[in-house]
């Protein structure tokens, strides 16, 4: 058995005879085959693995379940799908015949590979977080290598599309009732039924109305739900289970969220309920995703910290957050940042140079103002009179 060390202490894991080393032959047939340069001969060299073993052990049980594969080959088969830009099963059938993969994965060539499935059971495992303390101690080598420097960090945004369908409003009210409903049946099914049984109603009474009726009749619908719903979450009934009031409290939270969208002036509308965090941007065309924010090093090009948020979310905002990261997990002090016009903000450029904040130095260009509009007043049209009234 391989082991791990983790807070539990030093723990088996991993199953020996899963594993098939690499023999004099297999190294010999690298040497020959991979170049000195291969890029991922140096990502081998640069990166110590071990220390990535030691923060992934608390993902795995010593006493239920199978042994385990070595999260850290998961982790460099996830590694390569990242780079490659590979699928699950892509980068299984690139291992399989693939001399240089095989090397980078301390792979003899007879070793078998694992299912491509396991490597999505593999990053749910993980989750963000852990992935994040990952990228954290990586960051933390290349400072110990001297790649990584405080000089200045460029931060900028750049889009990303959501994979999803986006609704039509009717079809995402109904898919908030039909969660709230679901949600609440464990506590009062009777109630439940009488409802669905309201909906289906509705949907045949609206058949031949126009859209904005269909809506209307479908969002009063869901304030009567949600209506009757809220009691039943804050008094927790004796049968239920916290998992049941959490869902259906997190059912509510949804519902209330659309109810609230409807509004006029709703800003940051709820887009799909498959993806809840994906908003409605605008770059050059308006899409439905995020914003990547990313923080780098403008010496070794090497990404520092990242933040992902909805499409229409404060990219400004955002400077503070991802170098604060980095100075706390790094315990380094960043000395200045460069960031587009949109940073040329009073209040993030105030904030961001404070003394009493991260104290930085700001590179930002100043917003170009458009030019003046034929056919409109200009500034020399107005007079002030006695009482500093304006006259035009």
């Amino acid at each position: 058995m391989l082991k791990a060390t983790s807070s539990r202490g030093e723990i088996d894991v991993l199953k020996a005879d899963y594993y098939i080393a690499p023999t004099e032959i297999d190294l010999m047939v690298f040497e020959k085959l991979i170049p000195q340069d291969h890029y991922l001969r140096q990502v081998k060299a640069a990166i110590h693995f071990d220390p990535l073993r030691q923060l992934l052990a608390d993902c795995y049980s010593p006493s239920l379940g199978r042994a385990a594969l070595d999260p850290v080959r998961l982790l460099k088969l996830c590694f390569l799908q990242f780079h490659y830009q590979l699928s699950d099963r892509e980068v299984i059938a690139g291992a399989q015949v693939n001399v240089a993969f095989r090397f980078f994965l301390d792979l003899s060539l007879d070793s078998p590979l694992p299912q491509p499935s396991l490597l999505t059971q593999f990053r749910a495992r993980l989750g963000s977080q852990r992935f994040q303390q990952l990228f954290d101690e990586i960051l933390h080598q290349a400072r110990q290598h001297g790649l990584v420097k405080d000089r200045l960090r460029l931060k900028d945004a750049t889009h990303v599309i959501a994979n999803i369908a986006v609704p039509s409003t009717i079809r995402l009210v109904a898919q908030s009732r039909e969660r709230l409903l679901a949600a609440a049946r464990r506590f009062a099914p009777p109630v439940v039924a009488a409802h669905r049984q309201q909906a289906a109603e509705i949907r045949q009474a609206t058949t031949d109305v126009k859209d904005a009726e269909r809506l209307l009749q479908r969002v009063e619908h869901l304030r009567q739900i949600v209506a009757w719903a809220e009691p039943l979450a804050a008094a927790s009934a004796p049968a239920a289970t916290a998992a049941a009031v959490a869902e259906l409290r997190t059912a509510l939270d949804v519902a209330h969220k659309i109810l609230a969208d409807r509004q006029p002036q709703a800003q940051d509308k709820l887009l799909s309920l498959v993806d809840e965090e994906g908003g409605t941007g605008k770059h050059g065309d308006y899409y439905n995703g995020y914003l990547l924010d990313v923080s780098m090093d403008s010496d070794s090009e090497l990404i520092c910290a990242v933040e992902v948020l909805s499409a229409n979310g404060d990219e400004a905002a955002d400077i503070k957050p991802l170098i604060e990261s980095e100075e706390a997990k790094q315990g380094n002090d960043i000395e200045s940042v460069s960031v587009d016009e949109i940073g040329f903000r009073a209040e993030v450029l105030r904030e961001l140079s404070e003394e009493s904040g991260p104290h930085l130095t700001v590179y930002v260009p100043p917003y170009e103002w458009p030019g003046p509009v034929p056919g409109l007043f200009k500034p020399e049209d107005f007079l002030l009179d006695e009482q500093s009234q304006s006259l035009c």
